[in-house]
């Protein structure tokens, strides 16, 4: 059975930014000009992206922001593999807010909020140890 994290990132995020930030965390790619998905690097989590020409409510439980969603980014992965996948992921979202200024939460299956990025910064919910 495959799990689900989802990263939901507000309009004006884009596959290029995430590919750059993906670019220094050695990602096995599939696709061709544009990153289709692909597994990240050290784990067995694979990731693809949904654009959305009209930006769409953040659908994590619980999350009321005033932002529109216009990337979804899913990463999946097998429940044994979920603690190697989480620490994977939340490289990529520590690296991604450094690098970019766009708001976004990250929930599994949209019930569960792990980490939410707004004006304050980063929030890692749901920490891994």
């Amino acid at each position: 059975m495959s799990l689900v994290m989802v990263l939901e990132m507000e309009s004006g995020a884009t596959v290029e930014d995430v590919a750059s930030t993906l670019s220094g965390l050695n990602p096995v790619l599939q696709g061709k000009r544009i990153i289709e998905g692909g597994l990240l690097s050290g784990s067995r989590c694979g990731y693809g992206f949904q654009v959305h020409r009209d930006p769409v409510p953040v659908r994590a439980r619980g999350m009321r922001v005033p932002w529109r969603v216009g990337l979804t980014m899913t990463f999946h992965f097998r429940a044994a593999y979920m603690l190697d996948s989480l620490g994977q992921i939340y490289q990529l979202i520590e690296l991604f807010a450094d690098q970019h200024p766009h708001r976004f939460v990250l929930s599994f299956q949209y019930e569960r909020i792990y980490a939410v990025r707004d004006e304050c910064g980063l929030n890692l919910v749901w920490k891994i140890s």
